[in-house]
């Protein structure tokens, strides 16, 4: 029984064309996954976060400066405005710290920053990779 050319040169590619499919699957699989899940930017986080610890601190300065009031009232003293005192130095401190961060990151994904270079060397790498593997 006598295999022709073409057959012989089947059997030398199966295996390694079998290979590139299950990359090939396992690939877009992974970018379909990545794509699902889509967490939010670490500045609309903090943001998230800083809106969170406001609302919360203004709540509890209001809760405070009430009974402050209702207490002063009882007892015939001036009430208490130490607690608004602290919460404008709370606010204005937070929002500086975002302003500086949201600065910094700016500085660092923009052309020049070392977060922007690394992540282009890195796309240049993985290139130069998949050139010289294919």
């Amino acid at each position: 029984m006598q295999v022709s050319f073409n057959e012989k040169i089947w059997a030398e590619r199966k295996s390694l064309i079998e290979r590139q499919n299950v990359i090939d699957a396992e690939q877009k699989e992974l970018t379909e996954a990545h794509k699902k899940i889509k967490f939010p930017s670490w500045s609309k986080l903090l943001l998230i976060i800083l809106f969170i610890n406001f609302t919360i601190l203004e709540i509890f300065v209001g809760w405070v400066t009430i009974h402050s009031f209702a207490i002063a009232s009882v007892i015939g003293a001036m009430p208490d405005f130490t607690p608004l005192i602290t919460l404008l130095g709370a606010v204005i401190g937070e929002t500086v710290s975002y302003g500086i961060y949201s600065a910094k990151s700016k500085a660092e994904n923009t052309e020049g920053g070392v977060v922007y270079e690394k992540a282009k060397w890195e796309m240049n790498r993985i290139t130069n990779e998949d050139e010289s593997c294919g």
